[in-house]
């Protein structure tokens, strides 16, 4: 199947950000992994792609009551680094998606503003933590 097609669908049928959000909503590192994927793959998509990984992320946050859209990104980057033994692809996805949000956004200022939103959520320090495991 053209990946293109089933990308296409999910951006026409919007009950799939409710879909995708519900998904996140557990502690299978997998399944998780594979949403944020798929996310990554809508925000590259079309500027309604991206959109409705936005969605996605307000979606969760509210199911969540929680404050921030990004919030579950970050805490998945937190757990991946206190792990035991850090699972480097699911890390690496999810870095990954950060990249999307903020490449495929045309608008400089909402780049900004959404950087700026990250780097409030302590993005810095784990990228930090990160990068002194690796080397």
């Amino acid at each position: 199947m053209d990946s293109r097609i089933g990308l296409d669908y999910i951006v026409e049928n919007r009950d799939y950000i409710a879909k995708l959000g519900t998904a996140l909503d557990t502690q299978n590192e997998t399944v998780k992994k594979q949403v944020f994927e798929l996310l990554a793959a809508l925000c590259s998509h079309s500027s309604d792609g991206y959109a409705r990984a936005i969605e996605t992320l307000d979606f969760y946050k509210n199911l969540k009551e929680q404050r921030y859209r990004f919030k579950i990104v970050i805490n998945e980057l937190e757990q991946t680094c206190a792990a035991e033994s850090p699972p480097h692809k699911y890390q690496a996805t999810l870095l990954s998606f950060i990249n999307c949000v903020i490449i495929a956004q045309p608008n400089l200022q909402e780049r900004i503003r959404i950087r700026n939103e990250l780097i409030g959520l302590k993005l810095m320090p784990l990228l930090n933590n990160l990068r002194n495991s690796y080397c």
